[in-house]
């Protein structure tokens, strides 16, 4: 069975020919397998140009379910990689954008970003190293007054100026050798981008109005442009809500979140994609809420061993019939143990969730280091102990 087809029957809560398993590969991991002598530039552009050859036969080789994670741009977080992935123009009709280098040391480089609008002026700074966006140091919306901000903002462009062209030359080239996860904002995390966690917190107390303001343009925008995705040939998105797992209130989630992803996943849907919901932190009290927005899969189902609270045969009681349950693991076992704990975690998962199908078994968070053959222990554990026949 080709691993798309694999991971899609999980995705549909069916029973496949045994657990899909992937890993989230971190770039520092990556870094210590790319050729050497190779910038991370360079891994960029082997992965658009042999995506086979580079990721999908990375992954093979440690013994996986090869799965593509690409993105689209994170402001102040992801920026170079979506860039070379679909790009787009700085100016269009109303909205006129410029980088500059701001400052640049060893191994670092902070980027500033100056837009002209008819409706206002934005900017947002952020630092990138070793070629990849790692921090914001100023929003786009910051500031005491973010309502003023806001008719500049309706100009960001379109999601029909980006050219999917890349992308989608990348999916070709793979197929269904690897389920193709394209990871992207959604609504909140969005907002969150833009205006900043801690001030776009404080906002739902201080000025509720406003944060439905912002969500209504984050959603309309994304529906737009998770349209222009359909095009691609991905086989899923993982719908990045990262931000509703750092402690969000029930009611406050209920609120300001839901109605706008439940939007959001069912523009995926239309596209003609599958759509895996991503939290990794806390859960718990919100899985019934997440899964009434409509996705195909929950992930990554962190533990509170690690940055979250969700206990996996608990999720599967509660909403294994209408999700697949994507993700467990708990991968700082990868550097921190050894091959009979990494075992134990496998069997772990297993035991909580696969019961039944609509089961991925997959790292709860990116790798970014594992000790030398342990990611190959996950891999044969899976294949041995997670076969339905």
């Amino acid at each position: 069975m080709k691993t798309a087809e694999r991971t899609r029957i999980a995705f549909q809560r069916g029973t496949p020919d045994r657990v899909p398993v992937h890993c989230w590969l971190g770039l520092p991991l990556i870094h210590k397998l790319k050729p050497q002598g190779s910038s991370m530039m360079d891994m960029f552009e082997l992965w658009i140009d042999d995506p086979m050859g580079s990721m999908v036969q990375m992954q093979k080789d440690l013994g996986l379910d090869p799965m593509i994670t690409t993105y689209s741009q994170h402001i102040g977080e992801h920026e170079i990689w979506p860039r070379m992935l679909f790009p787009r123009p700085l100016i269009v009709d109303n909205w006129e954008e410029k980088i500059t280098v701001l400052e640049e040391g060893e191994g670092y480089r902070i980027q500033g970003h100056t837009i002209r609008t008819p409706d206002g002026d934005l900017d947002y700074s952020y630092r990138t190293e070793l070629g990849f966006g790692t921090s914001c140091h100023d929003f786009l919306l910051a500031g005491d007054e973010p309502e003023k901000l806001l008719p500049a903002l309706q100009h960001y462009p379109h999601g029909d100026v980006y050219d999917m062209t890349v992308l989608r030359g990348m999916t070709e080239k793979v197929g269904d050798e690897a389920w193709w996860l394209h990871h992207v904002i959604g609504p909140w995390d969005m907002a969150a981008e833009i205006r900043g966690l801690v001030d776009l917190s404080m906002d739902i107390y201080d000025r509720p109005d406003f944060v439905h303001a912002l969500m209504r343009i984050c959603t309309d925008w994304l529906k737009t442009f998770y349209a222009r995705l359909g095009e691609t040939g991905i086989h899923s998105i993982s719908m990045n809500e990262t931000w509703t797992g750092v402690g969000i209130a029930r009611e406050h989630y209920v609120e300001f979140m839901k109605p706008y992803e439940t939007e959001c996943v069912t523009a995926a849907h239309e596209a003609g994609y599958m759509v895996s919901f991503h939290n990794c932190g806390r859960a718990k009290i919100l899985l019934e809420d997440i899964a009434d927005t409509g996705p195909d899969a929950i992930e990554t189902l962190t533990s509170d061993r690690s940055s979250g609270d969700v206990d996996l045969a608990d999720a599967k009681e509660r909403i294994g019939d209408r999700v697949c349950l994507f993700g467990g693991f708990n991968e700082h076992i990868l550097y921190e143990g050894d091959a009979a704990s990494v075992r134990e975690e496998v069997k772990r998962c297993l035991d909580a969730a696969m019961g039944g199908g609509g089961y991925v078994l997959r790292s709860t968070g990116q790798i970014f280091d594992a000790k030398p053959g342990l990611i190959e222990v996950l891999g044969e554990t899976v294949r041995d102990l997670g076969r339905y026949s």
